[in-house]
């Protein structure tokens, strides 16, 4: 009998501990614009947001024993009286390309819909760089329209700004 590798993509909600916490950094030091450990802190011990990561998860028997776990990306997502909002969808540069984004935001909008029939919440929000034309239509593809503009929103590293795109999906 032949072992094989394969993998597949899970997704569960971040633990506050510090192996989250290291994984989560990686991610965000692999990133231009990234979060800071005390932003991190704050997301994952506030019970107004959920926190669900991606994980490769490698199976390298013909059985299925998993083996290895790695944390690829992120997405952070906060309930308000009226409406949710995707904070941050962060995956490593060095895995973009293959659907996690996509999954992540799938996750999003799922617990969107779940605290909107718990709450009434009435719409899903987000901003975006001007510049991220990937994540804009990723965005637009799962049904968000853009609704307006922060104009210069986003610092540079250059010490300029660059303006942010608000997008909503309504969830009733």
């Amino acid at each position: 009998m032949s072992e094989s590798v394969s993998r597949r993509l899970e997704l569960r909600e971040l633990a506050d501990d510090q192996a989250t916490l290291t994984a989560l950094e990686a991610i965000e030091a692999s990133q231009a614009h990234g979060l800071s450990q005390s932003q991190l802190i704050d997301v994952l011990n506030d019970d107004a947001r959920c926190v669900l990561g991606a994980w490769w998860q490698a199976c390298e028997s013909s059985d299925g024993e998993s083996s290895t776990a790695e944390l690829i990306g992120f997405v952070v997502l906060a309930r308000g009286p009226f409406e949710a909002e995707i904070e941050a969808i962060t995956v490593h540069a060095a895995q973009r390309g293959q659907g996690v984004g996509a999954r992540l935001l799938a996750a999003a909008i799922a617990q969107a819909r779940d605290w909107q029939r718990d709450s009434g919440l009435e719409r899903l929000l987000l901003e975006v760089r001007a510049s991220n034309a990937a994540a804009a239509a990723l965005y637009a593809k799962a049904g968000f329209t853009r609704d307006g503009v922060r104009k210069g929103y986003y610092p540079l590293a250059d010490g300029g700004r660059e303006d942010a795109w608000l997008m909503s999906l309504p969830l009733v």
